[in-house]
């Protein structure tokens, strides 16, 4: 499987309007981010099988963005609540293993769940310290094994790599 990891782009503070953190949008900024690093990701010619999201409001216009500049099979974004802040890496790996081996899966979420994710499949059993920026980008080629996934980390970028890179 080619699993690919996104991080939310900047998202507006907890105020007394916006008290759920599940409700927190995108900024004007953030959005502009993820639209740029989106571009990036159209231009590496990527296709992916699944666009899988948190169904947290930033996680989600994230996702949403990125599938209006690339090509996905499924035409939509998928959202799992395994993929909240607060979640069970092995509810996420069992996800993940249901799906064909041979996928292309791109998986927006937040941290400190995404760069755990990343940690454990490229160094099980290890504590592998990765650090993913709001809109950082990896790529970790990994396959299932039992309860858990096993991989190799290919790229990892951060957003202003990404910006950089668009066309």
């Amino acid at each position: 499987m080619d699993l690919y990891v996104l991080r939310h782009g900047k998202a507006e503070e907890r105020t007394s309007t916006v008290k759920s953190d599940s409700k927190r949008a995108l900024t004007e900024a953030g959005t502009k981010d993820i639209q740029c690093i989106s571009k990036s990701i159209k231009g590496m010619n990527i296709k992916f099988d699944y666009i899988i999201s948190s169904p947290l409001l930033r996680a989600k216009q994230t996702a949403e963005i990125v599938l209006s500049y690339v090509k996905s099979k499924k035409h939509s974004t998928v959202f799992w609540s395994e993929l909240k802040p607060e979640s069970n890496q092995k509810e996420i790996f069992k996800k993940l293993s249901a799906l064909k081996p041979n996928s292309v899966v791109l998986l927006v979420g937040h941290e400190p769940v995404l760069s755990d994710l990343i940690g454990t499949i490229i160094s099980p059993g290890n504590d592998v310290s990765i650090s993913l920026r709001k809109g950082g980008f990896a790529h970790v080629q990994c396959f299932a094994r039992d309860s858990t996934m096993i991989g190799t980390l290919r790229s990892i970028m951060m957003p202003r790599h990404l910006k950089k890179m668009r066309s």
